[in-house]
């Protein structure tokens, strides 16, 4: 008798490890729906701000009840406004202060010169990130992490060399606003969606922050997610840089070489991939779960 309680101790044991692994899937093809609801609003562009007001709208409606908290931090930049939304997730974890920031941006670059009367829905550059966030928020929510958790959306990222303007303004302005916000690492998503995704060791976060590259790349090679290449990348301007500036470990995990429809009308949906999204998503679901 005692033995058939153990195995049925045993097979309850299981079936709750199962079910909170199952919790902790990241889906790929539930973060497509998030591009493809995204993209449906047209552009995220200054040009555009009724597709940016339902875009916002949809990110904070999707995140509110599954986030502890959140807040949107408008802001202005010479004469464009913009809007950064962040979200809260409480770790269970009370004694611990360690707490992780995930970011991506949720504008789209608006097309210049002959290409002007064209739109640039961002599928890949925008959307991809957006989506990856908020499919790791509803995990979050189903399955608590021991460490806290920000998922911050960075607005006019990609309004570099148009009109004088810089890259990652949303991300400058978050810490201009935060001066006292210090996560221990830090993760920024951009670009993630493509069917032949590339990620390479960004050159500024091996430069800057090595031992966390290293980290999400161990991840990588134990989950044989293929989408991370074991090599050296470029110099890419990011949301990262303003944090490593600031002496925050953050790295940028993004598609390169950039893809041939990279800021064109091209960057379409029919670009992307729920195949590459899960791969990002479940090192990133992982490196979560394992931070200590």
């Amino acid at each position: 008798m005692k033995r058939l309680g153990e195995i049925a101790f045993a097979i309850c044991l299981n079936l709750i490890v199962s079910e909170s692994a199952a919790e902790r899937l990241f889906s790929g093809e539930k973060a497509l729906r998030h591009i493809a609801n995204q993209i449906a609003f047209g552009p995220r562009s200054p040009n555009n701000s009724e597709g940016k007001q339902q875009t916002l709208d949809y990110i904070a409606q999707t995140l509110t009840p599954l986030t502890d908290n959140l807040v949107v931090q408008p802001f202005h930049y010479r004469e464009i406004s913009g809007n950064n939304i962040w979200a809260r997730v409480q770790g269970t974890d009370k004694a611990s202060s360690n707490r992780i920031m995930l970011g991506a941006h949720w504008d789209t670059r608006p097309l210049q010169g002959k290409n002007q009367s064209l739109i640039n829905l961002g599928a890949n550059d925008g959307a991809s990130g957006v989506a990856v966030l908020l499919e790791i928020a509803r995990i979050l929510s189903q399955s608590p992490p021991a460490v806290s958790v920000d998922l911050i959306f960075f607005d006019l990222e990609d309004m570099g060399k148009i009109n004088h303007l810089p890259f990652a303004i949303g991300s400058r302005e978050f810490i201009q606003a935060n001066p006292n916000y210090r996560p221990s690492a830090g993760i920024i998503i951009d670009m993630v969606c493509d069917q032949s995704l590339s990620i390479l060791r960004e050159r500024h976060s091996e430069a800057r922050a090595k031992p966390l590259v290293n980290q999400v790349w161990r991840i990588a090679s134990r989950q044989k997610a293929t989408v991370f290449k074991d090599r050296r990348g470029t110099f890419i301007t990011d949301d990262h840089l303003p944090f490593l500036d600031t002496g925050i470990a953050v790295i940028d995990l993004i598609h390169y070489p950039f893809p041939r429809y990279w800021h064109t009308s091209e960057d379409t949906i029919d670009k992307c991939s729920a195949e590459s999204l899960g791969q990002v998503g479940r090192v990133v679901t992982e490196f979560i779960y394992s931070y200590k």
